[in-house]
């Protein structure tokens, strides 16, 4: 065989292995792409779950807020109504 077509023939041969390592490197980087965004979605929903959880504790922990400063409130009324007594009786 002439040289001219062996190094011809070696070079197609070279373009062919690098094109096929190039598709194959950029299929597996599209796959790994993908996955990513797909985990991306995942995390975002269960951001979005949390956060709505931390919502309704953060509700849940101003209504209990509220309760116990009635509670304390009424407390220190009648505190101070036992107190009067006490001073009246005396």
């Amino acid at each position: 065989m002439e040289p001219n077509v062996v190094l011809s023939v070696g070079s197609l041969i070279g373009l062919f292995g690098l094109f096929y390592a190039w598709h194959k490197d950029a299929k597996s980087t599209s796959n790994q792409i993908t996955a990513l965004e797909n985990k991306v979605k995942h995390l975002d929903e269960k951001l979005k779950q949390q956060d709505s959880a931390i919502e309704r504790i953060n509700q849940t922990l101003i209504k209990m807020d509220l309760k116990l400063t009635r509670i304390d409130t009424q407390l220190s009324l009648l505190l101070e109504e036992k107190r009067d007594r006490q001073q009246n009786v005396s």
